[in-house]
């Protein structure tokens, strides 16, 4: 049900190395928090160039998650829209998945800004988002896009409320940097 993605079994929070990067040292706490659920945040977005550990810490708290024994899905956005697009085949299939997106109780949606930006993908992305917010269920979101790169509605609601915390991970490309940063 989660479905993380294969090359991920070691995305793991034992296996994250913050470099003594003071950005990733704060994304990595604030992920463990919300994966434990000993914080205060229910939303978190992380956001920064590619390959800096943000779909890491993601897949770690999803991972947390399962082996708390509650229920979290992982979505790589355009595959999110492709699962929607898909379940149109079935009669009431599509309901049943988008349901599923507004309300499993942890959605990890996977770079955010890759999207076609249509009409119906705005849409559902709004509404998946704003079902959220308004349920106060738990989001983790990361993206390469600034938060003025991102939908404004949206945008706005991954930082409006105290629940929510957005990180600009500041860290080089892990695969650049040989022997250092994430692993």
């Amino acid at each position: 049900m989660c479905q993380l993605p294969a090359r991920s079994d070691g995305w793991t929070f034992e296996e994250f190395s913050t470099g003594g990067n003071a950005s990733l040292k704060e994304a990595y706490d604030v992920a463990l928090q919300l994966a434990n659920e000993t914080g205060d945040v229910k939303w978190l977005t992380l956001l920064g160039n590619w390959d800096t550990g943000k779909t890491h810490l993601l897949v770690a708290i999803c991972r947390r998650w399962l082996a708390r024994g509650k229920p979290a899905r992982y979505a790589y956005i355009p595959l999110l829209f492709k699962e929607l697009r898909r379940s149109f085949d079935e009669e009431g299939e599509y309901d049943r998945v988008f349901d599923f997106f507004c309300r499993v109780p942890l959605l990890a949606m996977d770079d955010l800004g890759v999207e076609k930006r249509t009409p119906w993908v705005m849409e559902q992305l709004d509404t998946i988002v704003d079902f959220r917010y308004v349920n106060g269920l738990p989001l983790v979101v990361t993206s390469n896009l600034s938060l003025d790169e991102l939908p404004v509605r949206i945008a706005s609601r991954l930082q409006r409320e105290d629940f929510c915390l957005v990180i600009d991970v500041k860290a080089p490309e892990h695969r650049l940097v040989k022997g250092k940063g994430v692993k």
